[in-house]
């Protein structure tokens, strides 16, 4: 199945965090949540250089990412996308990237209600994104995907 199938594009749109599975340099796996965005074939995961995620990226570009949708526990499909990746610290993708994921994490009602709901935490995320810059730089992981996948949720009582 490819990233463009209907079914695919429609779990992407109502998912809102991607488990990127990676590899170390000697082999030892490791799966970390980030925010993500699709963007032209490709999915875009933000995060910093000095992370575990960036730097198994670039020691294996090999990575598998999971997607389910948190706010419909009807749904019983996980999307497993398998492709390569890439750490990308150009500003030109940082400044799409951080656009992409303004319209769709903080840009919706939804967004707008979070944001104001939690007005005395921008304080702790301002030292956070500054200790953050002081370790290294904002990147994105680009993942070319090769091959999406459905499983269904173990919870449900399928195997995956």
């Amino acid at each position: 199945m490819k990233i463009d199938d209907p079914t695919v594009l429609d779990i992407l749109r109502r998912s809102m965090v991607a488990r990127i599975a990676t590899l170390s340099r000697n082999g030892r796996p490791s799966i970390n949540p980030l925010y993500f965005v699709a963007s032209d074939g490709h999915l875009w995961l933000g995060t910093s250089d000095w992370t575990l995620a960036a730097r198994n990226v670039t020691a294996d570009s090999r990575v598998s990412i999971l997607f389910n949708v948190e706010k419909d526990p009807t749904e019983q499909r996980v999307l497993r996308i398998s492709g390569r990746a890439n750490v990308r610290t150009d500003q030109e993708i940082i400044r799409s990237y951080n656009i992409c994921v303004a319209r769709k994490y903080i840009l919706t009602p939804a967004g707008i209600i979070n944001a104001l709901a939690h007005l005395r935490q921008i304080p702790l995320k301002l030292t956070y994104n500054a200790q953050g810059s002081e370790k290294g730089q904002a990147c994105v992981i680009d993942i070319l995907p090769e091959r999406a996948e459905f499983l269904y949720n173990q919870s449900a009582g399928n195997l995956a």
